[in-house]
């Protein structure tokens, strides 16, 4: 089941930080810690995953994010976004245990970050009823995300970094690589 909340037209532009947005859905929670100059351009969707046990889904933004129209945030994790990042319109950002994202991170359209998968060992058993397995993805300051690109659990992003259109990156980016490709390989290293 899920809960969705749509933020309005009217939340543009935060001039303090402040602590207090909640959303009660009927299992869980949506906290929100935002930071100066919040920009999101509507639509803009936080969907709570909601399981048996109750479940929060805790967001922090930095000073002067930027959301782009269409974003969605969803799960029942911890997701972090640093100053000056901006999220590219129609990205989805599945958190259910924790992602981080640095400072000065760029996201083109149409990204997807997870730090879940379905766990699929038991034959005899539909994959919807195994549950799920999670790792933190954490992608550092100054990365430039290209347009569809998927990025999996358990994945770190380096600093400085490019991720080429249309890569999956299902490992470790070192710092100031460019990747691409699926799965994403190193093209070259930045001078």
């Amino acid at each position: 089941m899920f809960i969705f909340y749509q933020l309005n037209d009217w939340i543009q532009d935060f001039s303090r930080l402040f602590w207090g947005l909640f959303y009660r859905a009927r299992y869980g929670f949506v906290f929100i810690k935002v930071g100066k100059k919040l920009h999101i351009i509507p639509p803009f969707l936080i969907s709570p995953f909601i399981f048996p046990s109750k479940s929060q889904l805790k967001i922090t933004l930095g000073n002067y994010v930027y959301f782009n129209k269409g974003v969605i945030l969803q799960g029942s994790g911890h997701l972090s976004i640093g100053d000056w990042s901006k999220i590219g319109a129609y990205s989805i950002i599945g958190c259910n245990q924790k992602i981080t994202i640095g400072r000065a991170v760029i996201m083109a359209s149409g990204v997807s970050i997870r730090d879940t998968d379905h766990v699929f060992l038991d034959r005899n058993k539909y994959i919807d009823s195994q549950g799920i397995s999670t790792d933190p993805v954490i992608i550092e300051d100054d990365v430039w995300i290209g347009s569809n690109v998927t990025i999996t659990k358990g994945v770190t992003i380096g600093k400085g970094a490019i991720i080429g259109a249309n890569a999956v990156v299902t490992h470790n980016v070192i710092p100031f690589s460019v990747v691409g490709g699926v799965p994403a390989t190193i093209i070259k290293m930045r001078p």
